[in-house]
């Protein structure tokens, strides 16, 4: 009887772990497929237009939560959404990536050096150093372009950032004037959540795309 009674409290102890368990595998899950920047990726300065994007799109799936509630018809939205500003995380990486190599490109005192060596290399003509002078002015030249390209592959980067930001935003707001009415008002709006959902993965697609662009490195699917 003893041993009876020790293996059902064995048994209902292992059953209640295993249902605080599920939500918790649940919730580690969604973790999984929201927060899926690499370990160890640089992250965007706090306040810079990088981290006020990804904030902003953080902000539409929470709303987009608590707007969903029970539909679960819409939920598949939700997931899309998620996978957007998972994108936008990455892309927030790579325009850190962006940052970080920029703060090292003194373009200001570069310029002025790449004038001085100029008139330098004006002055040299046909002398010893003319070779040089040549040198330096190149390899300064090259820096300088350097950090034109990263500028120009950073902007393009925000560019799409807030473009998919705002889009998402419109996104939100249209998905809360189309679950405003009635249960049944959502069966027959089958079309409409359609279409929103393939404006959501466009999104997606689109920073996939921009950040393939500037970084030839991210394989087809995206993950860099």
């Amino acid at each position: 009887m003893l041993i009876d009674t020790v293996l059902i409290v064995v048994l209902v102890v292992i059953g209640i772990a295993a249902v605080v368990s599920v939500p918790l595998m649940i919730r580690s899950t969604r973790r999984q497929v929201v927060e899926d920047a690499a370990p160890g990726a640089r992250q965007p300065a706090l306040g810079s237009p990088a981290q006020v994007w990804v904030s902003r799109g953080e902000r539409v799936l929470r709303e987009l939560g608590t707007t969903l509630g029970e539909h679960a018809a819409l939920h598949g939205v939700s997931a899309d959404a998620a996978s957007v500003v998972a994108e936008l995380r990455l892309t927030a990486s790579q325009v850190a990536e962006l940052d970080h190599a920029l703060a090292r490109i003194p373009v200001p005192s570069l310029e002025d050096e790449r004038r001085s060596l100029a008139t330098a290399l004006a002055e040299a003509d046909g002398k010893p150093a003319e070779a040089d002078l040549a040198r330096s002015h190149e390899a300064v030249s090259a820096r300088i372009a350097a950090a034109d390209r990263q500028r120009e592959q950073r902007d393009a980067l925000l560019a799409k950032m807030q473009a998919t930001v705002t889009e998402l935003e419109q996104a939100r707001d249209e998905l809360a004037e189309l679950i405003g009415g009635t249960a049944s008002a959502l069966t027959s709006n089958d079309d409409a959540t359609a279409q929103l959902t393939g404006r959501l993965d466009a999104l997606r697609e689109g920073l996939v795309e921009v950040r393939r662009v500037t970084n030839p490195e991210i394989g087809p699917t995206g993950q860099g």
